[in-house]
Order: structure tokens, then C-alpha cells, then sequence
């Protein structure tokens, strides 16, 4: 079968109509590259499937949701043996996101006064965290930092019921097999960014409290994995401003961002949802973007903010380094003082590192297209999916690169 003329059903995420996310704007993406390449592609739920017929049904739902993939996979269950089912897991190690929820909780219950805290006020017990030192309870259960997440079990159930993966890189293929083990085929197919979206990107634009000089912007919903409360009490004693992006969807975070903003030397605003026409000028007016999460792969924001040339701030405990490279700040997203420091050198650094920040955005353009991973895509059903029978693939594994 040509790649070309595939007819694909792609499922989203349950609530991708309430909840916006990267894992959505990956899948629209694309799904729309994958059109112009000639391909048939439908978006739809589960059942969709069951009245149609297609060569590869493709779910998109996050493998750190197995409750919401368990549903869709039984809804799918009469297709097993007769259509492949491909899986984007946009995965990463996620006991951390759990004990880090726990350990802000704590933080932020031991120092209410958000305006009187920072680096100084609680030194010892962001040390503490830092070292990943202590355990927390959090609905009845003690929480390490390093004990298993209580759905990885689940996610291993997933995997059993999957012909093919497509991870966003090869380090997060390697942490799937890692943490859960060899399930299905698999082939890796980058995540990427539109440069079209970004084009004409002028500070001109921007909202006139932003037009008086460079700040700190962090592009993200408001989530525990993101965790703009911690980013901001991190960034707190520099003086700059900061830009808050995103759905305040997590209102207990949002509020503890407003509660540490009183007082600061610098102005902190919050814009909600932007579409990529204005925020572009709003990656362009900022001298860092500031991303801390948990984990990501490697984080659309980021990409986005580096198209544009910014100094970029990503963690260090997931995918990020395989995309950006020498081209970013790194921080540890359980420490503070790690992520204060990641930002500062990279604002002060930011006039000297104009050559490597170019070096990124052109690589990116080149290797990190929608085109391409619509290309890769189809490569991958047709090489793999579609070419062998669910039984076979599992049976016997194979090395696909795309």
C-alpha cells in the first residue's frame, strides 16, 4: 500500500474540546501535513472506527492517562487482528509530577504569606526538595520520590494492546522501554512547529505594558506538570519582569503565582489562551522563556520561543536535551535555586549566545517540520503497520527509524 493514500483515523484525547494541549496541536498538525501528502485523515472518537473503513487507526491520547486510552482501546476491540492500531504516548517518567504536587503542597502550606516568601524565607526546605530527600502524604498515601507511579501497571496495559508507538524522541522511546518494557513496534517521529506561525513577529505589537523593555515569559497551561507557582517563587528575586501565559486551569496554582507576585520589584502579568498570531510578538518582545516542567517532549512552547531566537530555560529530567541540545539553559525542576540560576545566565548571557540561539532556530526550521513528521509518519505505517499483521508485529520486533 502507498503511505500516500492511507485512510487514517485519528482519536484525540477525550477532552481535547475542553482542554488544550500540545498533544492537540501535534495531532491537528499533523493531521493536516499527512492531508496535503494525499492521505485520507479523520478525527474522531473511538466508534468512528467501527463504521468506517480505514488502514491505521492512530491514537493520540497521553499513556499518562491510562483511564481515558482503557475505554478507547475496549471501544476498538473489534478491529484487534484486522487494523493496526498506532499510538503517539507523549510520555515520561511521571512519579515525579505526583511527589512534586505533594511537595509544593507542603511548601506552600508551610509559608501561607506568599507575598514574604522566598529563596531566603524558605532556603532549607527548597534544599530539601531539591535533594529529593523527604516523603509526602497525599490522599492517604506515602509518596517518594523515586517509588513507582501507581499507573504504571496500567500503562503497561495499554502498551500490551498497541501494534505500533511513535514517540516524540529516542530518549523517550529508551525511558518507555525503561520504566515499562518492549510492548509493540515502534518508530520515532519528532514532534515540530510551524515557522509560518511566527513569521512577522514585531514587539510593535504587543500590549503597550509590555513595550518598555525585555522579560521573562513562560508560554504554558496552568498545570502541576508545568508548574508556574514554583517558577515563579524561583524567579523571584530577579528583577525582571515576568509573563505568565496560559488557561488558569489550575486555579489553587494561579492563585499562589498572584500571592507571590505582591511585593516584587518587578511587574507580573498573566495573559490567558493567546493564538499563535499574537503570541509570536510576544516571544519577541521577551529575552528568555522559561519552561521548568516536570517533563516534556520537549515542550511546543519551547520550540516556539527558540524559532524566534530567545535564550530558552527547559528541564533536565525528561526529552528536552535531544532536541535543543547545547542550544538551551538547563535546570532541575525540583530545584529553585537550579532554575534561578538557568535564568539568570541566560539573560546575562543572552547578547554572547546570539550565535548559538541563530544556530537552534535554523535547525529547527530545517529538521523540526510538520511536513517531515507527516512524512515520517506514513513512512511508518506503510514500513510497519500496514506491511505486517498485529500478530507478527508483536511476535517479532523491528527497528524502525522512520
Amino acid at each position: 500500500m502507498n503511505g500516500c493514500a492511507a485512510r487514517v483515523l485519528f482519536i484525540p484525547r477525550p477532552d481535547a474540546d475542553r482542554i488544550f494541549g500540545g498533544d492537540v496541536v501535534q495531532m491537528t498538525k499533523t493531521a493536516q501535513a499527512m492531508r496535503a501528502l494525499g492521505a485520507t485523515v479523520d478525527i474522531g472518537p473511538p466508534e468512528a472506527a467501527l463504521t468506517d473503513s480505514y488502514d491505521v487507526v492512530h491514537l493520540w491520547t497521553s499513556l499518562h492517562v491510562p483511564h481515558m486510552l482503557m475505554p478507547q482501546l475496549d471501544a476498538l476491540a473489534p478491529l484487534r487482528g484486522r487494523v493496526p492500531l498506532a499510538f503517539s504516548p507523549i510520555w515520561a517518567p511521571h512519579h515525579l509530577v505526583r511527589w512534586m504536587d505533594a511537595a509544593r503542597r507542603w511548601l506552600f502550606a508551610r509559608h501561607p504569606d506568599g507575598a514574604a516568601l522566598d529563596l531566603t524565607s524558605a532556603a532549607n526546605d527548597l534544599r530539601a526538595i531539591a535533594s529529593r530527600a523527604l516523603d509526602f502524604t497525599l490522599d492517604g498515601q506515602t509518596l517518594s520520590a523515586f517509588a513507582p507511579h501507581p499507573f504504571t501497571a496500567a500503562c503497561r496495559r495499554v502498551l500490551e494492546r498497541i501494534d505500533l508507538i511513535l514517540p516524540n524522541s529516542w530518549m523517550e522511546l529508551s525511558a518507555i522501554f525503561t520504566f515499562l518494557g518492549d510492548y509493540a513496534r515502534y518508530a520515532v517521529v519528532p514532534n515540530a512547529v510551524d515557522a509560518r506561525d511566527f513569521e512577522d513577529a514585531d514587539i510593535a505589537e504587543l500590549p503597550p505594558e509590555l513595550r518598555e523593555g525585555p522579560y521573562i515569559v513562560m508560554s504554558a497551561r496552568f498545570d502541576p506538570r508545568k508548574q508556574q507557582d514554583f517558577a515563579m517563587l524561583a524567579l523571584k528575586r530577579i528583577d525582571a519582569p515576568i509573563v505568565f501565559v496560559g488557561e488558569p486551569s489550575d486555579t489553587e496554582m494561579f492563585a499562589r503565582v498572584q500571592a507571590l507576585a505582591v511585593g516584587r520589584s518587578a511587574p507580573v502579568f498573566h495573559y490567558p489562551f493567546m493564538p499563535h498570531a499574537r503570541l509570536k510578538h510576544v516571544y519577541a518582545g521577551a529575552r528568555v522563556h522559561v519552561l521548568p516542567s516536570l517533563f516534556e517532549s520537549p515542550g511546543l512552547s519551547s520550540l516556539e520561543a527558540a524559532l524566534l531566537e530567545r535564550a530558552i530555560v527547559v528541564g533536565n529530567l525528561a526529552f528536552e536535551a535531544e532536541y535543543f541540545r547545547e542550544g538551551a539553559y538547563y535546570c532541575d525542576p525540583c530545584d529553585a535555586f537550579s532554575i534561578e540560576r538557568a535564568v539568570r545566565a541566560a539573560w546575562e548571557n543572552f547578547a554572547t549566545d546570539a550565535p548559538r540561539r541563530a544556530e537552534l532556530a535554523h535547525r529547527i526550521r530545517t529538521d523540526y517540520t510538520w511536513e517531515q513528521a507527516a512524512q515520517a509518519t506514513l513512512r511508518t505505517y506503510t514500513r510497519v503497520a500496514i506491511s505486517a499483521t498485529p500478530t507478527s508485529a508483536k511476535s517479532t520486533p523491528a527497528h524502525c527509524d522512520g
